[in-house]
């Protein structure tokens, strides 16, 4: 009689997985590479068949990240225009962020991926998308601009610096702030 072995089937895409998964259960400090081995029920030397170093990991996880956010993007501004589609971007931007901990944990600690191509690579579609909103350069302060105003925003969301503020506050300050953004250059002073 023969015996029949089951193989677990281990890919990069599940370790990739099971990282992102640490991170958002646990924070990004829980994610070692002992700790994600034990998570994967192997040894530790057998992760390293799949990512070299945490670094890599973390830059795997992060494009990973990035594609997502990309593609929600894509379905979110989708047939609109001007500063219905740039508060769509913009929106579609901070929930991700403010949801996703695994994203926004390895973006706001980004020298922990170190000077990773793949993650430039994802960062770069998404500018190119925000620079095909329909936007009149006269009426917004640029694209850097914009971004910086979500990512600072998610920041200070993510830090807690205005608890005190309900959700509908929150939201309306952020679209305040957006507004700003996009008044005509001569108004702003």
């Amino acid at each position: 009689m023969r015996t029949i072995t089951k193989h677990r089937i281990l890919d990069k895409d599940k370790v990739i997985a099971k990282a992102t998964e640490i991170i958002n259960n646990e924070g990004l400090s829980a994610l070692t590479m002992p700790h994600l081995a034990q998570e994967l029920n192997i040894r530790s030397q057998s992760l390293y068949h799949y990512v070299a170093n945490r670094q890599e990991l973390l830059s795997l996880v992060c494009v990973k990240r990035l594609q997502v956010l990309r593609q929600q993007l894509l379905q979110e501004i989708v047939g609109l225009s001007g500063r219905e589609a740039m508060f769509a971007f913009a929106d579609e931007i901070r929930n991700f962020l403010l949801n996703d901990h695994a994203m926004s944990s390895i973006f706001y600690n980004i020298d922990e991926i170190g000077n990773n191509s793949g993650v430039k690579q994802e960062v770069h579609q998404i500018v190119k998308l925000g620079e095909k909103l329909d936007v009149d350069n006269k009426n917004i302060v640029s694209l850097h601009g914009l971004l910086a105003a979500v990512l600072g925003y998610v920041f200070l969301d993510r830090s807690h610096m205005f608890e005190h503020e309900t959700e509908k506050q929150s939201n309306d300050n952020y679209h305040q702030l957006l507004l700003r953004l996009v008044a005509p250059k001569e108004k702003v002073s």
